[in-house]
């Protein structure tokens, strides 16, 4: 019985979140994606056409003088193309797996990773002052806690539950070592080609989109067994 509640429970959450035709909710889908997509594009054009600028990068000083349009801008913003190529590619490869999620609990879930990943940074990372920070790797963390999570709620067997919390430790646990060392996993690796990372940006990333993921789930009513 309880089985059957769940089912119908995920069902209708994916009714909900696709009320309107496949069609019409198929072309708002494509038209979202285009939208980061040329979002990114955009910020990282002075990057596509040479050095790569702070002009959108968040610098603490330059949002007190008034630039606050980094805020919103500086996850979006990549320091080399290598950065720009795995951060956009993770990023695509798990905000898809929200697509069977509203509008407002995407984007709500994207804003908390963004959030807690500068919020964090801002708190205990010193280096920000100066570094300053960009990148879609904090939020990018945040959602793959949050598919990790879904993959659990949503598993139909043992195996498929258990790789969902394998999943979970292992981005909590990446996390909280990046967050204590200092130093981003396998940092060696990438050459220099992601400037000086924030590690701990990856620990706010997925505080911030946990915290979102509760809320929501908090607020979902319970049917009552019969």
């Amino acid at each position: 019985m309880n089985s059957t509640i769940r089912t119908a429970t995920v069902a209708g959450a994916l009714a909900s979140s696709r009320a309107l035709p496949r069609s019409t909710w198929a072309l708002h889908w494509r038209i979202e994606l285009t939208a980061f997509v040329l979002l990114i594009g955009v910020l990282n054009l002075p990057l596509l056409l040479g050095p790569s600028s702070t002009t959108f990068a968040f610098l603490p000083d330059a949002v007190k003088a008034g630039e606050w349009w980094r805020v919103p801008a500086h996850p979006f913003v990549h320091v080399s193309l290598y950065h720009l190529l795995l951060d956009a590619t993770v990023f695509f490869l798990l905000y898809t797996e929200l697509r069977d999620k509203g509008r407002f609990e995407r984007f709500t879930l994207l804003l908390a990773a963004g959030a807690g990943s500068l919020l964090v940074s801002l708190w205990v990372a010193p280096m920000i002052q100066t570094r300053g920070l960009c990148g879609l790797s904090g939020i990018a963390h945040g959602l793959a806690a949050v598919s990790a999570l879904e993959m659990m709620r949503g598993a139909t067997d043992k195996t498929l539950w258990r790789l969902g919390l394998a999943s979970l430790l292992l981005v909590v646990g990446k996390s909280l070592v990046e967050a204590v060392t200092g130093h981003i996993a396998f940092e060696s690796l990438h050459f220099g080609q992601l400037g000086v990372p924030i590690a701990v940006c990856h620990a706010g990333g997925v505080l911030g989109a946990l915290l979102a993921w509760l809320s929501f789930g908090a607020r979902q009513k319970t049917t009552p067994q019969p």
